[in-house]
């Protein structure tokens, strides 16, 4: 199963050294949950949430489309993960190359 089916259907991917899950956040208590990308960190045993924006869509089946796609650019090269911590970008931009 290629990496895209399988993060839409299983919600999740195993990379080396990190887990990548689609997940629903609802952060500022809003009554609609938005779509998020979060990754945990085997190395540091931390869970991080991507920062890069995620077109909020209509139902629950487009949230999760819209998200495999800021996620599979973000693969491609053609947007950076935005991470809140120093250090893990490089780290995950390294292990991405599998997906490639």
């Amino acid at each position: 199963m290629d990496w895209k089916r399988q993060l839409r259907e299983e919600g999740f991917l195993e990379l080396d050294g990190f887990r990548v899950e689609l997940t629903l956040d609802n952060t500022f208590m809003d009554l609609d949950y938005i779509p998020r990308i979060i990754v945990y960190d085997y190395e540091n045993g931390k869970w991080h949430v991507l920062r890069n924006a995620i077109p909020k869509g209509r139902t629950l089946e487009e949230n999760w489309d819209n998200a495999v796609r800021v996620f599979e650019r973000i693969v491609r090269g053609e947007e950076e993960p935005q991470f809140g911590e120093e250090g893990v970008k490089e780290r995950f931009l390294k292990a991405l190359e599998s997906l490639r």
